[in-house]
């Protein structure tokens, strides 16, 4: 039995490109496409980083303040303590479950803009496990405040954020912007997601000033909630009383970002002119290295049409390439970062933002554009026959 040489069994399992193919110049000038694709590449990965670390800024205050969305808010203006009648609407108001008096002080949490003021909420003993209960946290380590007692408790997101341990000082009179006339320790560590301190209402009230009674308002469920707080926002406007909710948290905290995203959206469409115009005039040089190519191929039956629709593939495949391969490695730059620097300091920064991805869509665009036009616009004026026969020459 005769074999076919080896050589030719390579040739038979190995697919091969066809000659004409669009992606050939590509597949056999690696040297040519390739920087292209790693400019392309890291341009994707540099925006799309930033915008997730921008991002992260509003995610994470989104999340410190992430109590919010279980319990709405009222702080008497202009008094000490909510009027009566004032009270005698809430407890009217529709899905109106519950209502806590506290009063509080503060402590600060650290994010990436700076330092943060962050509420301790002073209560009763009694009330403490309910308002954790709610919060859906859960005492893993130590006890509640004692009434009067110079303590606290925290979720462990804070204790990550602030590198706190049971029995560590969080207030102390030695420490200006976290201030109290005696040391308080963290007497108890909550387990759970959701940021929140509690301490003793006895010790807050007489020992902080103002000594302000705000209520803290619960809806029957926490499904209810949003309603309760539409229904309160809407009904004690221009009363004395101001109103805390989680979406108007939200509102303020996306308003307080807009410019920022803004000038964001400026450097992206920057960075994406750049890009482009580079491009389009590598695009110009490898046109002109490729006359001969071109010039031929018209030679034998290409149409000015199908030549900008074989540039077109070539560029689509290499944006695309580049685009892909810039998400895919900001993806893991993100996951790094996420693991291995933002929750250790309790700081929150999403891999899979799509925001920060729809961002980077402008530059392949852009660049994909500006390609095809200068190429396009090179090929009106193109004379295949000049080409072939000062190559023959």
């Amino acid at each position: 039995m005769l074999l076919p040489p080896i050589s030719g069994i390579m040739r038979l399992s190995m697919p091969q490109q066809h000659p004409l193919s669009p992606i050939l110049f590509l597949v056999r000038n690696p040297g040519r496409s390739l920087p292209l694709t790693l400019v392309l590449a890291l341009a994707v990965l540099t925006i799309a980083s930033v915008v997730a670390l921008l991002n992260s800024i509003d995610r994470t205050i989104l999340k410190i303040y992430d109590y919010n969305r279980y319990f709405a808010a009222i702080t008497p203006r202009g008094s000490s303590k909510l009027k009566p009648e004032l009270m005698e609407r809430i407890q009217s108001a529709p899905y109106y479950g519950a209502s806590y008096e506290t009063v509080v002080c503060f402590m600060n949490a650290e994010t990436i803009v700076g330092k943060m003021p962050f509420v301790i909420f002073g209560l009763e003993q009694a009330h403490m496990e309910m308002l954790a209960t709610r919060c859906q946290l859960t005492l893993r380590e130590g006890r509640y405040p004692a009434p009067g007692e110079a303590g606290v408790v925290l979720s462990e997101p804070l204790m990550r954020n602030k590198n706190l341990k049971l029995g560590d000082v969080v207030l102390s009179p030695f420490v200006p912007d976290q201030y109290a006339p005696v040391p308080v320790r963290v007497v108890g560590v909550l387990e759970g997601e959701t940021w929140l301190a509690i301490g003793s209402l006895e010790f807050i009230r007489d020992n902080f000033f103002p000594p302000t009674r705000n209520l803290l308002i619960f809806a029957t469920e926490p499904r209810f909630q949003p309603r309760l707080d539409q229904w309160l926002r809407e009904n004690f406007k221009g009363e004395q009383a101001r109103v805390w909710t989680y979406a108007e948290l939200q509102e303020e905290t996306h308003r307080a970002f807009r410019n920022l995203y803004f000038i964001t959206g400026i450097v992206v469409v920057v960075v994406a002119v750049m890009l482009a115009t580079m491009t389009g005039l590598l695009a110009n040089i490898y046109f002109q290295q490729r006359l001969v190519e071109f010039g031929l191929l018209q030679a034998i039956g290409f149409t000015r049409r199908g030549l900008l629709t074989r540039v077109s593939i070539e560029t689509i495949t290499v944006v695309a390439l580049g685009w892909v391969l810039g998400v895919v490695s900001a993806i893991g730059v993100l996951l790094w970062a996420k693991v291995r620097i933002m929750e250790p300091r309790g700081l929150y920064i999403e891999p899979f933002d799509p925001i920060a991805y729809q961002y980077t869509l402008p530059v392949p665009l852009m660049v994909l554009a500006f390609a095809l036009f200068t190429i396009g616009w090179r090929l009106r004026t193109f004379d295949p026959v000049a080409i072939v026969e000062r190559r023959i020459v």
